[in-house]
């Protein structure tokens, strides 16, 4: 009986301790995810590139838009992605966004990734001089590596009101210059 207790003990002390330990995730994997999507992404929003955007994305991408309480998937979701951009291209607007990461796990395998965080997303019309930021979003993304590039599997996201301020306090910012 004692034994037991003290193999239970063990167990749950290495379990629990095994909880505080976050995995640290390498600056080289960060850097390959930026460069396969994040950076692309924000490309595709100032060059209004619909062919970029379409790229960053797995042909099985599910989006989940929850403020719209929808799920889109595959071909389908891209194009009408694909389609936005080109619309605000044809109308002579302009977009851009920014990302704010505030967490990135890891599988063991270093495949697959989830990411969350936060975007600041910015428009004009035609006629406007500048880009003025329109509101923010919290997302959660899955990326998977595929035939050597991050592509992203899983976007979900919701409007939430932070300030640029929250915004910009998180470690990891991506935005274009």
């Amino acid at each position: 009986m004692k034994y037991s207790f003290i193999l239970c003990f063990l167990l749950i002390t290495g379990f629990l301790s095994g909880q505080n330990n976050p995995k640290n995730i390498s600056e080289e994997l960060l850097e390959s995810i930026k460069t396969d999507i994040w950076i692309p992404f924000m490309e595709s929003y100032a060059y209004l590139d619909s062919e970029k955007i379409k790229s960053i994305h797995s042909d099985d991408i599910i989006r989940i838009t929850l403020d719209q309480n929808t799920i889109e998937t595959g071909k389908d979701y891209l194009e009408n992605f694909g389609g936005f951009i080109e619309n605000i291209k044809q109308q002579g607007g302009g977009l851009s966004i920014a990302f704010a990461i505030v967490s990135t796990a890891v599988n063991e395998g270093g495949d697959i990734a989830y990411q969350t965080g936060y975007y600041r997303f910015s428009s004009k019309q035609k006629d406007g001089n500048e880009l003025t930021v329109k509101g923010y979003g919290e997302f959660n993304v899955t990326i998977k590596k595929e035939e050597g590039s991050w592509k992203l599997t899983l976007d979900s996201d919701k409007r939430i009101k932070i300030t640029d301020d929250e915004f910009n306090d998180q470690q990891i910012i991506y935005q274009l210059k």
